[in-house]
């Protein structure tokens, strides 16, 4: 009795927290495609937990009920593909896609109400394992792609960086394994350890994707033998960015930067990894930080981390933080507090 109150409790919190978001997220007056699927993402899931309060009255858990369950809970492996996907591949989700994707569990769905027997649910276990690490595999290298594309054309990447999946896709195997255990061998203890890590999981979405704009990527155009080994523009790169401070615009991208120097997006970008071995994006920050914040740190002690980062072009204090530690080995607070200890050394001296 006191694991099927423990189970209720945790039901009955995860319905309330995803219901919460669901609200929160499909009333907000301006939203993009990404954040309304969020939130009816949030819907099925307030849906999903809210069956399971089923199971935790005596007279209704019984084996037949409890497989119908989790059938039922096999279903929301679409949720995850269509938001995983949509974040990797904006714009993939289409109604004849939604409706391919739930061929299988339609499937599995009637073979298990005609023929209801355990050797059905163990088979729909193993394709729901098997199809999680597929999708989670293609994800990987789908994000991966994106990433670097970003990287490639853009100078800030607060609001669509996905660099956060490699973290979601641990709680997905987390979640996997717990949920196996329940599906196998119900426990309270797993599915305690479930809907926690579910719940862990799916703030750690909101935290980092809340104000996520997903790019669509953009199909380069295929380089002449010439432009791969002359690049006339060269000299011109950093010439120009240095005098008109390019660097300072928190928006400024490959696209418009190639306008400027009077060639194509690819033909730049393909300048920036070959003879730079760089992307866009760390070549900038590199210029905000040695031209911009470095200066700043050493010259006005009274100057807060903050307003540095502001004026060096960032956008948000985290991106400012992780470009100087991958620049210089050390945080801006901590190259700060070297600078000044160096400085009263030498003075000693």
């Amino acid at each position: 009795m006191q694991g099927i109150n423990l189970s209720a409790f945790f039901a009955g919190a995860s319905t309330m927290y995803f219901l919460m978001w669901a609200v929160m997220t499909l009333t907000r007056r301006q939203r993009s495609r990404y954040q309304t699927m969020l939130g009816w993402t949030f819907v099925a899931w307030t849906l999903s937990n809210l069956k399971d309060i089923i199971i935790t009255f005596p007279e209704l858990y019984t084996e037949q009920v409890q497989n119908y369950i989790l059938i039922v809970d096999g279903w929301m492996a679409i949720s995850f593909t269509i938001l995983i996907f949509e974040i990797t591949m904006p714009g993939w989700t289409t109604r004849r896609r939604f409706l391919l994707l739930g061929i299988p569990w339609l499937l599995f769905t009637a073979v298990y109400i005609v023929w209801p027997l355990q050797a059905v649910i163990r088979a729909y276990i193993v394709y729901l394992w098997c199809y999680a690490w597929v999708i989670i595999a293609i994800a990987y290298f789908k994000g991966r792609k994106y990433i670097r594309y970003i990287r490639n054309n853009f100078s800030n990447i607060d609001q669509i960086d996905i660099s956060w999946l490699k973290y979601f896709f641990w709680f997905c195997i987390v979640c996997q394994l717990s949920w196996l255990a329940t599906s196998l061998m119900y426990n309270v203890y797993a599915d305690s350890i479930y809907y926690i890590s579910t719940i862990l999981m799916w703030q750690m979405v909101i935290h980092y994707s809340y104000h996520f704009t997903p790019i669509s990527i953009e199909p380069q155009q295929p380089l002449t033998a010439t432009q791969v080994k002359d690049y006339t523009f060269a000299e011109k790169v950093d010439e120009m960015v240095e005098q008109e401070k390019l660097y300072l615009s928190t928006d400024l991208s490959l696209e418009e930067l190639a306008n400027r120097l009077h060639t194509n997006r690819t033909y730049l970008s393909d300048y920036f990894n070959r003879v730079k071995q760089t992307t866009f994006y760390d070549y900038i920050n590199q210029l905000r930080i040695e031209r911009i914040a470095v200066p700043m740190i050493q010259q006005h002690p009274e100057y807060t981390i903050e307003y540095i980062a502001a004026k060096s072009g960032f956008k948000s204090l985290s991106t400012f933080r992780r470009s100087f530690l991958k620049l210089k080995d050390v945080t801006p607070s901590q190259y700060r507090s070297q600078f000044k200890a160096n400085n009263i050394t030498s003075f000693s001296d």
